[in-house]
C-alpha cells in the first residue's frame, strides 16, 4: 500500500500516527493541488503520479521549475517553514497520491525529532539539487545535463524506467525540443539509454553516469 517513499521510510510509531488521515486519490495531468502564493493546507506524497512545482507571471507566461516523484513531498520548504507556496503544485502526470492535511502533519513533526529531521533532509536535497540545476544550465552542454537529470530521477524513483516526453525534458531542463532530441540520440548512440513515447529506458547506468556531467557526483556526496 505505501507506495511513496517517504512514507514507507517512516518510524512506526510516525506512520501510526498519520495513517488514519492519509488518503489516497487520483489526480489528472494538469490539475492544481496548491495554488501559488497559497498556504499550504494538504500535503501530498506522489506514488505514481509526478508533481510539478510551477511558477507563473504576472504576463501569463509560466515555467516548470522542479519535479517530484514517489520519493517526494509536495510543498516542503513553505509547509516546514509555515510559508506562503511561492509556486503553484501541479500534476505533471496522471496517477495516484496520497493527500494528508498539513495540521496532522505538523503536529507529528512537532512531536517526533526523527520525523522532521528526515523532512529536513528531503528539504535539503531538494534545494541541492536545484542549485546544481542552475549551475549546471550555466555551465554545461545538452546531453551531460541530460544524462545527470536522468541519474536524479532514476534514484529518486528507485526505477531504470522514467515517464518523460521531449516537451517535458525540454521544459524542465530550459532547452529547445530539438536539442533535447539531440541530446537524447547521443545518449542512445552511447548505449545508455532507449526511449519511446514518452518512456525512457535507462540500460546502461555506468554509460550514462559517464555521459552525465560532475554535478551528479557532487550533489550526491552532499547527500552522504
Amino acid at each position: 500500500m505505501l507506495r511513496n517513499n517517504t512514507i514507507a521510510a517512516m518510524a512506526d510509531a510516525d506512520l501510526a500516527a498519520l495513517l488514519p488521515y492519509l488518503v489516497e486519490r487520483r489526480v489528472a495531468r494538469g490539475e492544481v493541488l496548491i495554488e501559488q502564493g497559497a498556504e499550504v493546507d494538504t500535503i501530498y506524497f506522489p506514488t505514481t503520479a509526478y508533481l510539478a512545482n510551477t511558477v507563473t507571471f504576472s504576463d501569463g507566461r509560466s515555467a516548470e521549475t522542479f519535479v517530484m516523484g514517489v520519493e517526494g513531498v509536495s510543498a516542503l520548504p513553505p509547509f516546514l517553514a509555515a510559508a506562503p507556496c511561492a509556486w503553484a503544485v501541479q500534476v505533471k502526470a496522471s496517477g495516484a497520491v496520497y493527500a494528508l492535511p498539513a495540521r496532522v502533519l505538523r503536529s507529528r513533526v512537532e512531536a517526533s525529532r526523527p520525523l522532521m529531521r528526515d523532512l529536513l533532509r528531503l528539504s535539503s536535497d531538494y534545494h541541492a539539487q536545484s542549485a546544481f540545476g542552475v549551475a549546471c544550465a550555466a555551465l554545461h552542454d545538452a546531453p551531460s545535463r541530460l544524462a545527470r537529470f536522468l541519474l536524479v530521477y532514476a534514484d529518486r524513483a528507485g526505477s531504470g524506467e522514467l515517464r518523460f516526453t521531449q516537451e517535458d525534458l525540454a521544459t524542465l531542463l530550459g532547452l529547445q525540443r530539438t536539442t533535447v532530441n539531440g541530446a537524447a540520440v547521443e545518449l542512445k548512440a552511447a548505449g545508455a539509454i532507449r526511449y519511446s513515447r514518452g518512456l525512457i529506458r535507462i540500460v546502461d547506468r555506468s554509460a550514462l553516469k559517464r555521459q552525465a556531467c560532475e554535478c551528479y557526483d557532487l550533489h550526491r556526496s552532499v547527500l552522504q
